[in-house]
């Protein structure tokens, strides 16, 4: 298929004439299609599949995908996933998940191999399949691959003998956690990826090549597909500059065709631009020095409070940069008649919450400090994988309701109780 790679170390995409949708090498697994059912030919500007996404507004909106946009998808990330029929796939993610394209169906129409994880979220579970499975390629959003690396010392090569690459994304990861990896299995590609639904899966990566021990903000998202253009827009106005942030806009052959049924939203979140359509991802990023792209936070992340603009991911850009801190939830919520910034920080050790408060001290004016302060000691984590912050949030307000506490702790079987400063019931 033309999204193939070359066994070769460049991983050079093989390009045979014309670009059709690859059949899945399944002979022997699968039964043939009866005969009466022939397989269909479908036209590039065909619908390829529809995924519902809420997003920030929480009101459903279809994804409508085309065939072309999926086969430019296959092609322009396999440059990057050098997936080959000898690959074998580490899958965790449901089929209501748009991911499971890229970690199921990708490597399928390659013939790779792919094992279906379904089991109960727990790193010594995963990390043993890996190992038995002679996993090579790992594809887990953040807060699944924190609970694979642990503490980190399971991260060796004897425990991941045949690993090459792991890939992450879809929320911010703790550079802490992708050290931990590079330091490990230095050998490893290790890949920061990003992509809104609307932009077929992923559309922008990054490579980490070497471990950063002193970074303390997230590692950047890096730069488009082959076949994927963005812009940093701020005001109207590209932004070219390192530093300055504008709203990310994703163009190119990966953009959907459209909200289904909704004309409307499409055309605000859909635009185009010297012939190129673009979608307008609602992420706030910037380039830093070396041209990468670096993920700030939604624009809808800043929130008014006390008459001040609050931008909720720099909150939590902070927090998970904190030595210890696996995951991190950050909410306007109400408490007792009105608005006040929540944080929720997902740590083994409760002492790591004393740290987190100290450094958000040192580093931010006091009305971006949060004036609820919760622990989890485990990640809870949502069907696709990804933090479960609208389950977090919902319960520690119904928790702050009607009291005076300022912190308190999330039990793994679902309690909120309050405990002191200290971190004392």
């Amino acid at each position: 298929p033309p999204w193939a790679v070359s066994a070769g170390p460049a991983g050079a995409r093989r390009r045979p004439p014309g670009r059709g949708v690859a059949r899945p090498h399944l002979a022997g697994f699968l039964p043939r299609p009866p005969p009466d059912r022939p397989a269909v030919a479908k036209r590039p500007e065909d619908t390829a599949y529809i995924i519902f996404t809420s997003g920030s507004t929480g009101e459903p909106k279809g994804v409508e995908i085309s065939v072309a946009s999926l086969v430019a998808y296959f092609g322009n990330h396999n440059e990057v996933l050098r997936f080959t029929p000898e690959s074998r796939v580490f899958s965790l993610s449901p089929f209501h998940f748009d991911v499971s394209i890229e970690d199921t169906l990708l490597p399928l129409s390659l013939g790779a191999f792919v094992y279906q994880f379904r089991g109960v979220h727990a790193g010594a579970i995963m990390r043993a399949i890996l190992k038995r499975e002679r996993i090579t390629h790992v594809i887990a959003v953040s807060t699944l691959l924190t609970m694979i690396t642990e503490d980190g010392r399971h991260v060796t090569r004897e425990n991941f003998p045949c690993l090459q690459m792991v890939m992450t994304g879809a929320e911010v990861c703790d550079p802490g956690v992708i050290n931990v990896w590079k330091t490990g299995l230095p050998e490893v590609r290790v890949i920061n990826a990003y992509g809104p639904t609307e932009a077929t899966i992923v559309c922008v990566t990054h490579e980490i090549e070497r471990a950063d021990a002193e970074r303390m903000s997230s590692y950047p998202i890096g730069r488009p597909l082959c076949g994927v253009a963005a812009r940093i827009v701020d005001d109207g106005d590209e932004v070219h500059e390192h530093g300055r942030a504008g709203e990310l806009w994703i163009g190119g052959e990966q953009v959907m065709s459209g909200y289904f049924d909704q004309v409307e939203e499409t055309a605000r979140r859909v635009v185009e631009v010297d012939g190129v359509r673009y979608y307008r991802t609602g992420d706030m990023c910037s380039y830093d020095q070396d041209g990468n792209i670096v993920f700030h936070g939604r624009n809808d992340d800043e929130v008014k409070l006390a008459g001040r603009r609050i931008h909720l991911g720099e909150i939590r850009q902070i927090v998970l940069g904190s030595p210890g801190v696996e995951r991190a939830a950050v909410a306007l919520v109400p408490r007792n008649g009105h608005d006040v910034i929540a944080l929720v920080v997902m740590a083994p050790d409760r002492s790591v919450v004393t740290d987190v408060e100290k450094r958000l001290v040192d580093l931010l004016p006091e009305y971006m400090r949060p004036a609820l302060v919760a622990w989890s000691p485990e990640l809870t984590v949502s069907s696709t994988g990804k933090t479960d912050e609208n389950r977090l949030m919902r319960r520690l307000a119904e928790a702050a309701e009607g009291s005076t506490a300022t912190h308190f702790a999330l039990s793994p079987g679902g309690d909120v109780r309050p405990i002191d400063g200290d971190g004392d019931a």
